[in-house]
């Protein structure tokens, strides 16, 4: 039987507002700053965000890292709370380095500002979704263990049509945590291609607080992507059969850039608050 996450999460003495936060916190990122609960309950009031951190940290649910010059960070570590989440050994209730921490405060942010959209939070509802109601060979998107490739389970993956899954563009943020280049970027290219093909209708966001690598990610998106408007979703050199039995797709596919205009930890910087997306 699935368990109804914020329910549980209430169970627990948390109110409404806060256990839908430790959902979204604990699904996408497992860490968060004080602001994002801010952002999320609309309030700017200590008290409530006190409240909050004083009930989770007394039941050992989060932990308080310091980042030095002002900053905290709060891991979710509970196994309690990833239990509720539907995931127990969660990867996320462990400690990670600090740049894998500031790519999933930035994914926060992401979700946070896209909420409209409906998320494939687990790897699980990503595999039954892929599979099942759009009918891709897992083969297409998974390893020789089942399971989901690496780059295509550190993202935000959403529809933006939640009432017609089946037809839905489906949207994949490429979290940009600071990098030096855009060779991360072309992995994720490369690895993705053949789920993003066989999708057919499908938009990669470019997230990072620097638009220093928007238009080289963006040379790179559209010379894989432009000028080939139909495909396969797999292609077979030696059976032409199993080409046959192929549905054919349209390929509809968007760049988008979003520069994140928030501050993080180790980021020494000052930067304005909000977001500008631009459509490319």
């Amino acid at each position: 039987m699935t368990i109804d996450p914020i329910p549980a999460l209430e169970s627990l003495g948390y109110t409404d507002r806060e256990a839908a936060f430790l959902y979204l916190a604990g699904t996408h990122s497992g860490y968060f700053l004080r602001r994002q609960f801010d952002y999320f309950t609309d309030r700017n009031k200590g008290s409530i965000v006190m409240r909050f951190l004083e009930k989770a940290r007394n039941a050992v649910h989060i932990k308080s890292l310091d980042y030095k010059q002002g900053w905290h960070v709060y891991h979710i570590s509970s196994r309690t709370i990833y239990r509720l989440l539907g995931d127990p050994e969660s990867q996320r209730r462990r400690r990670k380095g600090d740049a894998q921490v500031r790519a999933w405060l930035m994914a926060l942010d992401y979700v946070l500002e896209n909420e409209g959209d409906r998320y494939l939070g687990s790897d699980e509802e990503r595999l039954r979704f892929f599979a099942d109601i759009r009918g891709i060979s897992p083969e297409l998107f998974t390893g020789g263990d089942e399971k989901l490739y690496p780059l295509l389970a550190s993202f935000p993956i959403s529809l933006a049509d939640r009432r017609q899954p089946a037809r839905s563009a489906v949207r994949v943020a490429f979290i940009d945590e600071g990098l030096a280049t855009t060779e991360k970027f072309l992995r994720f290219l490369s690895a993705a291609d053949p789920l993003l093909r066989a999708l057919g209708n499908f938009e990669v966001i470019y997230v990072s607080v620097s638009d220093s690598h928007f238009e080289e990610a963006k040379t790179a998106f559209w010379k894989r992507f432009s000028g080939n408007p139909h495909c396969s979703p797999k292609l077979f050199d030696d059976d032409s059969r199993e080409v046959a039995l192929q549905p054919r797709v349209i390929l509809q596919p968007r760049f988008t850039t979003l520069l994140l205009g928030y501050s993080y930890p180790i980021l020494q910087r000052s930067e304005v608050r909000g977001s500008e997306r631009v459509r490319i």
